[in-house]
């Protein structure tokens, strides 16, 4: 796998930010909270799928963290512009954050000898 260039990830950081940004703005009730939403979805989704193909060894539990990634985004955005649809978005996101952590969890363990 080729590691990503400093630049990309400082980009994928500051999407990621945004969206955090887009939240306490959200919370706020600031305008501009659907701008940060936007262009922190897009660049944090276009970068986390660029990094994605790029790796070799896949795990099972990526597609939970698929899952949380994708559903956390939808409820940032979704929610910047009040749409209620969000809350549900959350709630599932939270539940595919608990599945992937626990899956994880059970991946590093050595096999069981019976």
């Amino acid at each position: 796998m080729e590691s990503p260039a400093v630049l990309q990830r400082g980009i994928f950081i500051c999407g990621v930010g945004f969206l955090l940004v887009s939240v306490l703005f959200s919370v706020n009730r600031w305008p501009a909270s659907e701008l940060f939403a936007i262009l922190g979805a897009i660049v944090s989704t276009g970068l986390y799928v660029k990094f994605q193909l790029s790796v070799e060894k896949k795990k099972p539990s990526n597609l939970a963290r698929h899952a949380t990634l994708g559903m956390l985004v939808a409820a940032i955005v979704l929610r910047s512009f009040d749409l209620a649809a969000g809350s549900y978005f959350f709630l599932a996101g939270f539940i595919a954050f608990l599945v992937w952590v626990t899956w994880s969890v059970l991946e590093e363990l050595p096999p069981s000898e019976d």
